[in-house]
């Protein structure tokens, strides 16, 4: 396995062996997918490194990858966010994964439910019965935004791009949703 070993000024080391084309061509792209990084990552710059060096690892443990880039140059540039972008993908599932023993587990929730008193549960069962009534007749794109985020905990560029639509789409989708369930259930 070969390490590329980046700094601050130039984020490619040239080595004095074959791959002088493939150095050249990251270099080319370094600075539009340091600038992709942080803005998908949300990344500090040395989060952008880590993510950086995991890019050339996994390029440069390829083998006969500047053969293969030497007639394709203009789809090389969308392979490389390509492998970007699994590098965040697969970082932001690690921190899930440790995250997920600071969660509150469904057996302490339904503990502090039965402390409530029964007019009280007997109110919240009857707003959520309400609120999936609100549910079933909003338009479907609304539904399934408004549920993605508030049911399935997932954020708004997560729901963008399984949707197809724009990220301030969702938000509207999401807006519409909240002010119908406003609107039936607190009148």
């Amino acid at each position: 396995m070969k390490v590329v070993y980046i700094n601050q000024h130039s984020a490619i080391a040239h080595s004095a062996n074959d791959n002088g084309a493939l150095y050249d061509l990251i270099s080319e792209h370094e600075a539009a997918l340091r600038r992709f990084i942080r803005v998908r990552a949300r990344a500090n710059t040395s989060e952008t490194d880590d993510i950086l060096q995991d890019m050339y690892t996994k390029l440069f443990s390829l083998k006969g990858l500047a053969e293969k880039i030497e007639d394709r140059q203009d789809t090389f540039r969308s392979f490389l966010f390509k492998v970007v972008t699994n590098q965040i993908i697969d970082r932001e599932r690690r921190a899930k994964v440790r995250a997920h023993d600071a969660h509150e587990s469904f057996a302490d929730t339904l503990c502090s439910l039965k402390a409530i008193e029964p007019e009280e549960q007997a109110n919240i069962a009857e707003k959520l019965h309400d609120i999936e009534k609100v549910l079933d007749n909003i338009n479907p794109a609304h539904k399934t935004a408004f549920v993605m985020c508030r049911v399935e905990g997932k954020a708004y560029r997560e729901i963008s791009d399984i949707m197809g639509v724009s990220v301030s789409t969702v938000e509207k989708y999401i807006s519409a949703a909240l002010i119908a369930i406003r609107n039936k259930v607190h009148k």
